[in-house]
């Protein structure tokens, strides 16, 4: 049996954490941790590990794309970044797996779990 992917969600919105969360346990993914701002998020990833990281761009003390640039250096964790705003720049894309724009459909998030695990999922 395979494991189920574990995943870290980062967000500044409890609500869209939920989200999330409720989205992942339909696809059969385990959320291990749930974080606020980039800074929580680093730290998380540290300490749990992730397969998976799904992020905000826009979030307090540091963004969801400085994180990734972090987690990239420092632990490849492939991480999927969401905003209702904007697409990352493209030297910014460098350093995630996908980008989706908030609101996502199951559909839309199971394919980018999919590209960011390099069809794993």
């Amino acid at each position: 049996m395979k494991r189920s992917l574990r995943i870290v969600i980062a967000d500044d919105e409890a609500d869209i954490r939920q989200g999330f969360r409720r989205l992942l346990c339909k696809l059969g993914c385990e959320v291990v941790g749930e974080a606020e701002n980039g800074r929580d998020l680093i730290a998380l990833c540290a300490a749990e590990r992730p397969d998976l990281v799904i992020t905000d761009v826009r979030m307090p003390e540091m963004s969801g794309i400085e994180a990734a640039k972090v987690l990239a250096k420092a632990s490849a964790i492939p991480v999927i970044v969401v905003s209702s705003y904007e697409r990352p720049d493209d030297e910014d894309c460098a350093f995630i797996a996908d980008f989706l724009l908030k609101p996502t459909c199951i559909t839309e998030l199971r394919a980018a779990i999919n590209k960011a695990c390099d069809g794993a999922f």
